[in-house]
């Protein structure tokens, strides 16, 4: 897998280094799903709350959320799932399954879904970290080379983890954020 260095010199430029949470290692993190906490999460595209809706309902109608949501491993920006991501906040959850990927390898493209609205990559990136949101599905993200599977986490997992009572049933790993 190939670097896009636009990605990188992005970064490089706006942050002085090439990641925000230095602590991650992009190799081990990459590729894997954990239990990221939301408020550390940057959202680039605004909800349809039908969507939630129907997403919250699915959930408790479950008993668990089937698809973790992709995220950026350098800038925790979500990629894809941002309606999971807004259910999760609605129903009080402080962690959600995020599958890690990193957004500066070629594998992962992107193009728009409104032809009015410019998206690359780091405009993604910037639209996140500056908080400007765009308007919902306005991004399509494709992955070549893997793909994300379910993980089929359940809710009571992660309501004991709200609860601090994580001695078992944990199905994920959970990632640690340190502030920098």
């Amino acid at each position: 897998m190939v670097l896009e260095h636009e990605v990188i010199h992005y970064l490089i430029k706006r942050l002085g280094k090439d990641r925000i949470y230095p602590h991650l290692d992009i190799k081990y993190h990459n590729l894997k799903t954990f239990l990221v906490p939301l408020d550390s999460l940057h959202p680039h595209e605004d909800v349809y709350s039908d969507i939630v809706e129907y997403v919250i309902n699915d959930i408790l109608s479950t008993g668990f959320i089937k698809y973790p949501i992709v995220v950026d491993i350098r800038t925790l920006t979500i990629l894809d799932g941002h309606h999971r991501y807004n259910a999760f906040k609605k129903l009080g959850l402080k962690y959600i399954p995020a599958f890690l990927v990193d957004y500066a390898e070629d594998c992962i493209s992107v193009y728009p879904l409104r032809k009015e609205i410019a998206v690359s990559k780091t405009l993604i990136i910037e639209t996140a970290l500056r908080k400007n949101i765009y308007p919902p599905k306005t991004s399509r993200h494709v992955y070549i080379g893997f793909t994300i599977l379910p993980t089929y986490t359940p809710i009571k997992v992660i309501e004991k983890l709200e609860s601090k009572n994580i001695q078992q049933d944990i199905v994920l790993p959970i990632l640690r954020i340190e502030s920098n």
